[in-house]
């Protein structure tokens, strides 16, 4: 049996998609779940204009739309799929191919982003189980997502270079101008300010799997996706919860010589992200866009640095470190910290096996908790603005980037660009 076998026999794929052999040097393929995309050929123009990877490259879309879906979102998947016949007639070839399906009457329950992308995902292991290749990359692309034109040959060279590399986290950036109203742009320039803030935050602190979850932008290798049971089926924040399965794993790395340009445009599919935080500001409920307190930081970083140091200690020493910590982290953590750390320190032979196995106790699942927590219970938010420029004055002391939301964003780009975060 080849090596996604047994996982794709409970896939329930489309044959229609495997009818046409894959080339035998196919070393990319690019998965983009689509519902309602009247931007859909952009994208996959952006991806034709692209310099040609040494290997072949193909794209398969997953239209898709539930049991529920209003009629105008059928009618656009039936026009996407006529765009893509005619698109695949103008731009196919042997290095280049376009496959797709067209999924309708999803059941309401499952319907949404993770079902669609998982289809996507998952027809994409299944040309590289074909060819029994488990190196072969899979990227995850958003139909209203452009791309820069080095972006395929960039993701192959880095898994070329990189061998050891299971995933990447891909450089992303909004636009920040152009033909939506003023309030989009002003929306999606504080939201991405947060996301960076974010990750900025948990970098600074320590936290070995800061990496950004974007469904848009990010690449893993077909056999590791494969092992790690494929992508679940949320309807929102698939990428988060899939991407928390892969970082733990090691070998995950910053891509940041492409970016990837998702849309900033408004939707109310999915109850969180992009889309949802825009059409407030589009629709004028809000002006400024909440963000965490710096302090939150201040406290995780004064927890985790002391990290290594707990493997050797014993229960004294222990108890000594814990009632120094930051109240917000001992509130968080409680008595049970103790019973856990426990148990994580007798399965570790070693400081490096205790650090690996404590984050994956002490993930981005119970940060993010941590996170909300002590904004529920210690600090109040603050507007993103004002909490980066604090946030960078007291921990770069950088007063260069100015305090508007513009600035600082480019700044946070600039940082994150330049250095990549270590697996």
């Amino acid at each position: 049996m080849s090596f996604a076998g047994a996982y794709l026999e409970k896939a329930g794929l489309d044959p229609l998609i495997d009818r046409q052999a894959p080339s035998p040097d196919l070393t990319v393929v690019v998965a983009i779940p689509a519902c309602n995309e009247p931007g859909l050929l952009q994208s996959l123009l952006a991806l034709k204009k692209c310099s040609a990877p040494r290997g072949a490259v193909e794209i398969i879309v997953v239209l898709n739309s539930s049991e529920s879906a209003q009629k105008e979102v059928i009618t656009q998947n039936l026009f996407s799929e006529n765009d893509i016949r005619g698109f695949t007639r103008d731009h196919s070839d042997e290095k280049f191919r376009i496959l797709f399906t067209n999924r309708t009457g999803i059941r309401d329950k499952e319907a949404g982003a993770g079902l669609a992308r998982k289809i996507a995902m998952d027809h994409a292991l299944s040309r590289f189980n074909r060819l029994d290749k488990p190196e072969g990359i899979i990227l995850s692309l958003d139909a209203d997502t452009l791309c820069e034109p080095n972006y395929l040959s960039a993701v192959e060279e880095h898994f070329r270079s990189n061998p050891g590399s299971r995933a990447c986290s891909i450089h992303f950036e909004h636009p920040l101008k152009g033909p939506f109203p003023e309030e989009v742009y002003r929306g999606i320039t504080q939201y991405e300010l947060h996301l960076r803030y974010y990750i900025e935050g948990l970098r600074y602190a320590g936290h070995p799997h800061a990496y950004h979850t974007v469904g848009s932008a990010f690449g893993i290798k077909a056999g590791v996706y494969a092992s790690q049971g494929g992508m679940n089926k949320r309807p929102a924040g698939e990428d988060f919860y899939f991407l928390q399965k892969i970082i733990p794993l090691g070998n995950y790395h910053d891509l940041n010589s492409t970016c990837m340009i998702p849309s900033p445009r408004p939707s109310g599919r999915v109850a969180f992200g992009t889309g949802p935080v825009v059409r407030k500001f589009l629709s004028g409920e809000i002006d400024t866009l909440e963000s965490y307190n710096p302090q939150a930081f201040y406290d995780l970083k004064i927890f985790l640095s002391g990290i290594p140091s707990l493997y050797s200690k014993n229960k004294t020493e222990t108890g000594a470190m814990y009632g120094s910590w930051p109240e917000s982290i001992r509130a968080y953590l409680g008595d049970d910290f103790f019973t856990r750390l426990e148990e994580i320190r007798k399965n570790s032979a070693r400081e490096k096996t205790f650090r690996k196995r404590f984050f994956r106790w002490f993930n981005m699942f119970r940060t993010l908790k941590y996170i909300n927590f002590i904004h529920r219970e210690f600090y109040p938010r603050m507007p993103v603005q004002r909490a980066v420029a604090d946030f960078l004055n007291s921990t770069r002391q950088e007063t260069g980037p100015g305090t508007d939301a513009r600035s600082l964003l480019i700044h946070l780009r600039k940082i994150q660009r330049e250095i990549s975060w270590p697996d």
